[in-house]
């Protein structure tokens, strides 16, 4: 109840009690609190407000003083002061004008449900509320299980539920207080929060591969959220290894017998889950490489055969990855049946002791007791022996002992069938050794999809399956071994539909611990390498071309059309912004490799080595020729092509 009739006007209030106001208003500048709601509730400009009630001010007038005759002049009553102050919870201020009021709880947390027990999920909000009467107004502080909520200072309650040690008993302690001291308290009834049931969810995995030196100690561990509380219990090999029951494996003073494959069951009352597994491995001396080498084949473009789209994007991309990581990448496109075999030789040439080599293969090809990769050129009833298949490949690069191979075909391993290709069930196959010095140590070999199962294309995508999951480990530096399991899994985790029909497999003889990223130890390269060099060496040339019978003159430039492709050339004309530019051969080929863009005046062209003349760049203005004039293309290209179309 207020001190003073409620309907008296300010200029009335005892002088005393007046001084009291202007002190207490003026404290902690309160007087601005009071101005700014003011100013809010008569649609004053707050900034000139304040400014008014400072700048009027003198050696006897302060801001609050200002204030109290602004609101005398506005006929302001002790009500609405007083309504005002508790607007702006200034209790202090509001305590010199009424007297004390006894504190009261009106309002539980309960009340909104009519119940004390509440059941939410993860991430759902728990609010709650509760209101207190008193003079000096009452302040407000939320408890959960007698532990003080930080910020949590207001008469409601709103918190988002993250964790099961949310749950149990909430109230709220209402008390008053003056001069920072407390004179009264209550609390509120509890409302007691219960957690529904969530499945176990795997927030942190362990990590895929750990690699630890011997006698050191380490760790494994995984971050879960469930509700309630998870079991753990940790494996090896799918062998439980007793004790290890709780979110964090310890393993001290490691050493051999410790290498496996680690991971963790978790249950709760409403689900059961598997952590990924954890391959920790000796962290064994690095390998070195004499040198490493690559070699890409791409066939999409096929002349009696489906076409592929994504084989020369597969390629590039693995190609592009692998000389990030220091490999000499030999890549071609769209190769014949002997272009292939002569490639595979010039790599075979290079892949001597002390060298890692690898060979990706994206195309078509079968399975027929062994893998065969088919050239653009196969046949469109072809028999085995218009194939390569895989013992000659690995006869020819198994030759010279290089210290690790790794082959991989990314294709189909199906059986031709015999209504459309009857003739290469009734062959007799020739049967290729490969042998080796070393009894074929070190050798990878890796298939996109299992025997006789398809290797997919997808749909509107710009890379392979097998490809595209490849190329997300082909570079990491971890074992090659590790490479092709993480494929596997990758690609297992994402196949749908008929897609689950392609299995990636792979075979090895490695007896070391092998990377792909090793480094190279620099020595005296071999001739077989220099000679490599020399043939795969590539230089963009720009240079002056004249049209004699116009008269004029353009620069051409020749470059790789696409990265890392030694076999497809780029021919771009400039300086003739006003003329029609258009390419020709000057002999027809078999099969045109020959296209020019929609620019007009730049080409491209795949194996140019094939071309038997030069190529025609002729110019015109309005649809009518002017000139022309012959390009000797075959000056500019590496040397290799030369030496895969002999």
């Amino acid at each position: 109840m207020a001190r003073f009739d409620e309907d008296m006007y300010l200029e009335r209030i005892p002088m005393p009690v007046y001084r009291e106001l202007v002190y207490e208003l003026n404290k902690n500048s309160n007087w601005k609190i009071l101005a700014c709601h003011l100013a809010e509730q008569l649609g004053y400009s707050r900034n000139s407000w304040l400014q008014s009630l400072q700048q009027n001010t003198s050696s006897t007038k302060t801001p609050a003083e200002n204030l109290l005759f602004e609101l005398n002049i506005k006929m302001c009553t002790i009500g609405i002061l007083c309504t005002l102050l508790k607007d702006c919870e200034l209790v202090n201020v509001l305590s010199i004008l009424y007297h004390p009021e006894p504190l009261a709880i009106v309002k539980h947390p309960s009340d909104d449900t009519g119940r004390d027990r509440i059941e939410l999920s993860f991430d759902q909000h728990l609010r709650l509320s509760c209101k207190a009467t008193g003079i000096p107004l009452p302040t407000y502080k939320w408890y959960h299980n007698d532990t003080e909520l930080e910020e949590q200072q207001s008469h409601e309650l709103d918190i988002i539920i993250t964790s099961s040690s949310q749950a149990g008993e909430y109230k709220c302690k209402v008390s008053q207080m003056t001069n920072e001291n407390i004179i009264s308290m209550l609390l509120t009834k509890s409302v007691f929060l219960s957690l529904s049931p969530v499945p176990v969810v795997v927030q942190q995995q362990p990590p895929a591969l750990l690699e630890i030196k011997e006698g050191q100690d380490f760790t494994i561990s995984c971050t879960v959220h469930s509700h309630p509380e998870p079991c753990y219990q940790w494996f090896r090999d799918n062998t439980r290894l007793e004790g290890e029951t709780s979110s964090v494996l310890h393993i001290k003073q490691f050493n051999s017998k410790f290498e496996g494959k680690y991971y963790c069951y978790i249950t709760n009352s409403v689900s059961e889950v598997f952590t990924q597994r954890c391959h920790v491995l000796m962290d064994l001396p690095r390998e070195k490489a004499v040198a490493k080498i690559a070699l890409i084949i791409a066939n999409g473009d096929y002349e009696n055969h489906k076409c592929l789209k994504t084989p020369k994007n597969d390629a590039a991309k693995i190609g592009n990855l692998l000389k990030e990581i220091g490999f000499k990448v030999i890549c071609f496109m769209n190769l014949s049946f002997e272009q292939m075999r002569k490639a595979m030789k010039i790599f075979s040439d290079v892949l001597t002791e002390g060298v890692y080599g690898l060979f990706y293969y994206a195309g078509h090809g079968f399975k027929m007791q062994e893998s065969y990769m088919l050239a653009v050129d196969a046949p469109e009833s072809y028999l085995r022996k218009d194939a390569i298949c895989e013992s000659e490949l690995l006869a020819m690069l198994l030759q010279n002992d290089p210290a690790l191979l790794v082959t991989i075909l990314d294709m189909c391993q199906t059986v031709p069938p015999k209504e459309c290709n009857p003739d290469i069930h009734n062959e007799i196959p020739k049967v290729k050794e490969f042998k080796s010095r070393k009894n074929l140590r070190n050798l990878v070999q890796a298939y996109s999809t299992s025997s006789h199962r398809p290797s997919y294309e997808r749909i509107n995508s710009k890379y392979g399956l097998y490809a595209t999951h490849l190329s997300k480990y082909i570079s990491k530096d971890i074992p090659v071994t590790k490479i092709f399991e993480e494929v596997g899994k990758s690609i297992d985790i994402w196949l749908k539909g008929t897609e689950r029909n392609q299995i990636p497999m792979f075979a090895l003889t490695i007896t070391k611990p092998f990377r792909l990223t090793d480094a190279i130890y620099k020595r005296n390269p071999s001739f077989a390498l220099n000679n490599l060099n020399k043939l795969v060496t590539f230089s963009t040339n720009s240079f002056e071309i004249n049209f004699k019978q116009a008269a004029i003159s353009a620069k051409v430039t020749i470059s790789l059309f696409m990265e890392p492709y030694l076999n497809i050339i780029k021919v771009s004309v400039c300086n003739l912004e006003d003329l029609e530019v258009n390419f020709f051969n000057s002999v027809p080929t078999k099969q045109n490799n020959l296209f020019q863009t929609a620019l007009k005046q730049e080409c491209w062209i795949c194996n140019p080595q094939m071309c038997q003349g030069p190529l025609v760049v002729s110019v015109s203005k309005n649809g009518s020729p002017i000139g022309a004039t012959l390009l000797h293309i075959k000056n500019y290209i590496p040397l290799i092509l030369e030496n895969i179309n002999s």
